[in-house]
């Protein structure tokens, strides 16, 4: 079980962020086999007790929630694999809570650091043109393998602060390689020019530092390490300014240019109409391309695959009732990695990752990209599971 798991988390960033069928079912069968797997063993080991949490019964309730949605969609084909894919996420935080310990989680996010910093390296290299990006949207903007960079943004976000966890935990020889490592990404990062992403991270790292300052006053080392931090992101926008002063001014002035913010108000617009029709099951879950023509605003040009916000997104698809449970575990997850008892800067780093993408959510669907999300629901897993060998496992590494 945990080789699936660490296969599919190699496997969704490299496919492209996993949002094609090709690539999307594979994991989806993964998924099935490792949830059945679980399920077998439990079932045929006498006396086995599932792990209960604080979020079952709002889990529960979202569950019920999609179910109605589906028997109630305008387009039961899509609602389906939507529904489908939702039970997969739920099944791996469950089956993650139950049958990994610390040691195995552990080396499931090391794989992740490595697997985005090889990722962040590859894309620097396609950003100086010395390899191939022609699938790339747009070509101006670092996506590394993914085919959006704001979606290769929300990955980095969720990966970055674990890294810098990770540093704060670890000896001085691992250290050295996590920094390195975190260079590679914070480069990348920059240079997605994911205006969203610089926003929500860095609002989630403000966090991060006043957090971790509270929690090592007597540690000056991690704050050395954190204002060298700073420093090294300071001088990297320098650098690069040529590149994300344009970006910079567009969020100032608000101007109006492809899927720009202008674009996101119309689309918003007309999702609220949606949600206001349907406002309790919605449209059915997976339907949102479906029902948006039907309240697309005057003056739109694009296309809207998806509401450019996560919650909007649920709500018209789920209905209300569903986006406020999801805001509700959101906050409940950042919650319990930051106030837990055993304090440990991984688990701050998860928990910071979760509230950086979800910040993004508000603008963009980083919830609807496989690879993000995947990981997105290990996280809530890693900070909402009691692993009381965490502290042993790492210092003995």
């Amino acid at each position: 079980m945990w080789s699936g798991i660490a296969a599919i988390l190699i496997f969704t960033p490299i496919a492209r962020g996993a949002v094609r069928t090709w690539s999307i079912m594979p994991v989806l069968f993964t998924e099935a086999i490792l949830i059945f797997t679980w399920l077998w063993r439990a079932n045929n080991i006498q006396g086995y007790l599932f792990k209960k949490t604080a979020f079952d019964r709002l889990i529960a309730s979202l569950v019920f929630l999609a179910g109605l949605s589906f028997i109630f969609s305008i387009y039961k084909h899509d609602s389906f694999f939507a529904l489908i894919t939702l039970l997969g996420y739920i099944g791996i935080y469950y089956l993650i809570l139950n049958e990994f310990d610390s040691r195995m989680i552990r080396r499931l996010l090391y794989i992740v650091i490595s697997i985005c910093s090889g990722l962040s390296l590859y894309g620097i290299l396609q950003y100086l043109n010395v390899l191939d990006h022609s699938w790339w949207i747009s070509d101006r903007f670092l996506a590394a393998t993914f085919v959006n960079h704001n979606h290769f943004a929300g990955y980095l976000e969720l990966v970055i602060p674990l890294t810098i966890g990770a540093m704060l935990e670890k000896g001085a020889k691992s250290r050295l390689i996590l920094t390195m490592a975190l260079i590679f990404m914070t480069t990348a990062f920059i240079l997605t020019q994911s205006r969203g992403g610089w926003i929500s991270l860095g609002i989630a790292l403000f966090i991060m530092g006043i957090v971790i300052i509270g929690k090592s006053r007597r540690d000056k080392k991690n704050i050395l390490i954190l204002i060298v931090f700073i420093g090294f992101i300071t001088a990297m926008i320098y650098f690069a300014k040529d590149a994300i002063a344009p970006r910079i001014e567009t969020i100032v002035s608000m101007e109006v240019k492809e899927a720009s913010f202008d674009s996101r108000l119309k689309i918003w617009a007309g999702t609220i109409e949606m949600i206001g029709e349907r406002p309790l099951l919605g449209t059915g879950i997976g339907t949102f391309i479906w029902a948006f023509p039907t309240y697309r605003p005057q003056g739109l040009n694009a296309r809207a695959n998806f509401a450019h916000n996560d919650y909007l997104n649920i709500a018209a698809e789920i209905g209300i009732p569903a986006a406020i449970i999801i805001i509700w575990l959101i906050i409940a997850a950042v919650r319990a990695g930051l106030s837990k008892i055993n304090f440990r800067f991984q688990t701050v780093g998860c928990s910071i990752g979760i509230l950086s993408v979800a910040l993004h959510g508000l603008v963009d669907f980083n919830f609807h990209i496989l690879s993000n999300m995947l990981l997105f629901i290990i996280y809530i897993a890693v900070v909402t599971g009691d692993y009381d060998s965490f502290k042993r496992t790492d210092d003995n590494a």
